[in-house]
This record gives C-alpha cells, structure tokens and sequence, in this order.
C-alpha cells in the first residue's frame, strides 16, 4: 500500500504570515494538532505543530543561562517561542514523501524522526498529509491470514510459519490440529519465545483455537 491510498487529501494548511493566534484557532476548529505552512509558492515550508505552540506556555526562555541567550541559536529559540507569526513559531526542517511511498517506510520515518505528521508532496506541492491515525486505521483494519479451514491446511500454515518467522522447525516443536483447534507443543528457550508463537498462530485466520503445550526448559540446579 503507498501512502496515496491512506493520505488525507483535502489538508488544512497555514502561512508564514499567519498569526499563532489564529492557527491555534484553526488546528481547534478542525480537530488536528499540526499544520503544514505553504509559502507564496504554494511550496511547503514549514510544520506547525501543537508542541511548537504549548513551548509558549511551557518554555520560560528568560530562565535560560545567560551563555545561551547571547548565542545565535538562543536568540532564535526566543523568536520562536515569543514571534507573533507561523512563520516565526514553525519548524522549517520539514519531512516529506512522495505519494508513492510504500506505507511502511512512513512509518520507520515517524518513528525514526519523532513525528506525528507526514506532509505528502508531488512535484513540489502538497497533495496530502499522513498522521499517525492514518498509520493506527491500517493496524485496525488489517485482515487476518486467510488460509483453507481444512485441518491440514491449518497445521502445514502454522509450522511453516513457525520456522521462517520463528526459527522454531519440527525439530523444536510439533503442530497438530484437530476440528479448526491449534496444538504446538515442544521445549521453548524463553517466555517471550512462548508469546512469539501464540501471537503468530492466532494471527492466522480459520483456526477454531489455540492450544498451548509448549514447555520451558528446566535447568537442573548445580550439586
């Protein structure tokens, strides 16, 4: 799936020239919490987001050391907390995609980048905007793994899946399955491992039922 199948397309945006004020307003009236900012251009060149606004209220610039405040990146922290326009209050570092990036690679972005927003631009201009509850609406709807209900169907699909997935081969565990009803049973090294497996199979759709018998490893205490 690429990100011009889930983005929002009709996207509220900002100016420079916009007040704060005034954003705060519109990020309220339309229920979002950040705002792309479009230029004379019609280019992106900033993000507005509400923690750049709640700095505002938070931040007590004047408590900062006084080092800092003499520095060029001080001053600009002071025009950015107390500046009465967008352009002013924004973040100009902007991350953008293309409308054909794959879904999955916008998330690693937001992740690796501690964004909440994705702005999605075609050649040069805003077509859309990613959120994080675009990203949340693909794990809800997501579909299960639809395989054969028939028993040996199920058991082929659980084991193979053990071993890519897991590294756990017939030589670790045993899958069986009776009437749609999943059975794993075997020596596992970890709790989690033992999780890991359960989450996979009821991942698979069709099954009438997971079965656990797998079994931590007993470590005999030294003499």
């Amino acid at each position: 799936m690429l990100a011009k199948d889930i983005m929002t397309r009709d996207v509220v945006s900002a100016t420079p020239m916009m007040s704060v004020r005034n954003a705060a307003l519109l990020m309220l009236a339309n229920g979002i919490s950040g705002l792309p900012v479009i230029d004379d251009n019609g280019a992106v060149c900033g993000i507005l987001t509400e923690g750049d606004l709640i700095r505002r209220v938070g931040d007590n610039w004047a408590a900062n050391d006084a080092r800092e405040r003499d520095d060029r990146q001080g001053l600009n922290t002071y025009i950015q907390i107390y500046g009465w326009s967008v352009g002013e209050a924004m973040n100009s570092h902007v991350i953008s995609i293309a409308p054909d990036t794959d879904v999955g690679r916008v998330g690693k972005l937001m992740l690796l980048h501690k964004i909440k927003r994705v702005p999605v631009i075609d050649h040069g201009h805003l077509v859309g905007i990613i959120s994080r509850c675009d990203l949340l609406s693909l794990v809800i709807d997501a579909p299960s793994e639809k395989i054969a209900r028939d028993d040996d169907a199920l058991r082929l699909a659980v084991a193979t899946r053990l071993a890519t997935d897991l590294g756990l081969g017939s030589d670790k565990v045993m899958v069986t399955v009776k009437d749609g009803q999943v059975c794993v049973e075997g020596t596992v090294e970890t709790s989690v491992q033992r999780k890991a497996i359960r989450s996979l199979v009821e991942r698979i759709g069709g099954i009438g039922g997971y079965v656990d018998q797998t079994r931590l490893p007993v470590h005999k205490k030294p003499n």
